[in-house]
């Protein structure tokens, strides 16, 4: 509760839905036409919000709604979590270290996959190693299971990270139970991967021909050392692509802790003889963060709530074990240096969400601003737009987008020419000339925007003319 109160006084339950919320909250919406999906985006958030957004048209009660399972995924997954280690006190400790960065309580509240991804991953880990403890419990397996299907449904390729892992490790668990193992890891990533790879047949020339275009979409996937982009948005943007912004030192403070708690919970857990609960998250951990750290040359901090959240899984209770065995005096010494750091750690991270939130804010006004300046040209539903930014403009104007070029193509040059023929039809520029097929349209500056350089290009036809 203490999660879902945070995020919500941090970041309004009114705070207009970003691009890529626009995109699948579209999918069962009534407010716009469902948005061009590209091949990398998965069907679960569409699902994780169709009980509300296919009923009401409000951002204020999606959002309520999504805090709410944020907070009872959290509460679920460390649950797990706390079998595992035998330390509720622990776990509840890792999940309010994980609760406490910026990143965690910005999406809380999000239609966007990855704190679910995050969640799905330490019940998937918390499940795997009950199994191996406990190996009568059929619950655990199932667990096991469902956490991987979460993970899959809502990003194929980061379940495939965590995936990987966990059939390596099922190499060090006895043959007799070893099938088991194997059969519900298998099962859970099938299960939660059908939905994408059925939509790949059907809609992309198959599953080898849908991984290539995500690809493409991301950029090309090829190993590349992409850490430096990483840190960058440790304190936003929330997206960099491509990534210029400065490193800002006190955020990298998060990573140095880390850096230093890890081995330090490893070596803890090794002496409490808790060594299995320690060393497998952490290959985990590090097998999410791969791709995103050597694969893909473009940034967004929320990649790394998985990692964060299974490090944290495994690092609060070795470091408790370590704390245990401390004497008197270097216990207080620890614990006062510890409190010393978290109250530094939450005034960086509620520094930085502050800083991100009011970013936010203002970009996302830019685009109800746009909207306006739309509809006193007559812009209005049925309507199609196209150019910079256009899917959460699409989105807000009640308008389909269509894309002739770019990550979110969708569209050819000659269908965009018979729309703006044909109907109501709006053109985005930012910073650029139109296309030469729209050089002698209407060009109207949009004024009042933190960003300049906006123009809205409208076709010289009678269909576009106020009404």
């Amino acid at each position: 509760m203490i999660f879902a109160a945070a995020s919500l006084v941090a970041v309004p339950a009114s705070l207009d839905l970003g691009w890529d919320e626009a995109v699948y909250v579209s999918q069962h919406g009534n407010h716009a036409p469902p948005a061009f999906m590209s091949a990398p985006r998965a069907r679960g958030v569409t699902l994780l919000v169709w009980p509300v957004a296919s009923w009401l048209d409000s951002t204020v009660a999606l959002r309520l709604f999504l805090t709410v399972t944020a907070a009872a995924s959290l509460g679920l997954a460390f649950w797990v979590w706390s079998r595992v280690s035998r330390r509720p006190g622990a776990a509840a400790i890792a999940a309010g270290l994980y609760a406490s960065l910026w990143t965690a309580l910005f999406y809380a509240n999000a239609a966007m996959p990855n704190h679910y991804t995050a969640m799905a991953a330490v019940a998937a880990v918390g499940c795997f190693l009950l199994t191996v403890a406990e190996p009568a419990r059929p619950g655990a397996y199932l667990g096991l299971v469902a956490a991987l299907a979460v993970a899959a449904l809502m990003r194929p390729a980061d379940a495939f990270w965590l995936g990987l892992p966990l059939l390596a490790a099922t190499v060090a668990v006895p043959a007799f139970r070893r099938w088991r193992l194997t059969a519900a890891v298998v099962a859970g990533l099938v299960l939660g991967g059908a939905p994408w790879a059925v939509e790949a047949e059907l809609r992309y020339g198959g599953l080898l021909e849908r991984i290539r275009q995500a690809g493409h979409v991301q950029g090309g996937t090829r190993l590349q050392f992409s850490l430096g982009h990483v840190i960058s948005t440790l304190d936003g943007p929330i997206l960099c692509r491509p990534c210029g912004s400065p490193v800002r030192w006190p955020a990298v403070l998060w990573w140095l802790a880390l850096a230093v708690l890890v081995p330090l919970a490893v070596r803890a857990a090794h002496r409490a003889g808790m060594a299995r609960t320690a060393w497998l998250p952490f290959v985990i951990a590090a097998a999410m963060a791969f791709p995103y750290l050597f694969l893909i040359g473009y940034s967004a901090p929320r990649f790394l709530l998985p990692t964060y959240a299974v490090a944290l899984a495994c690092t609060i209770p070795g470091l408790a074990a370590l704390f245990s065995t401390a004497v008197d005096q270097r216990r207080r010494v620890v614990a006062a240096v510890v409190a010393l750091g978290f109250a530094g750690h939450l005034a960086i991270q509620a520094g930085i969400l502050h800083h991100v939130v009011a970013e936010q804010v203002r970009s996302r006004g830019d685009w109800t601003r746009l909207v306006q300046t739309l509809r006193s040209h007559g812009v209005r539903p049925p309507c199609v737009i196209s150019g910079h930014e256009a899917i959460p403009i699409a989105y807000y104007a009640g308008c389909r987008a269509l894309e002739d070029r770019g990550y979110n193509r969708n569209a050819s040059t000659a269908q965009l020419r018979q729309a703006a023929a044909t109907g109501r039809f709006a053109l985005l520029v930012k910073g650029s000339a139109p296309p030469d097929w729209a050089r002698d349209w209407h060009r109207i500056p949009v004024p009042n925007l933190t960003t300049s350089g906006w123009e809205v290009c409208l076709p010289q036809r009678p269909a576009t003319a106020p009404k």
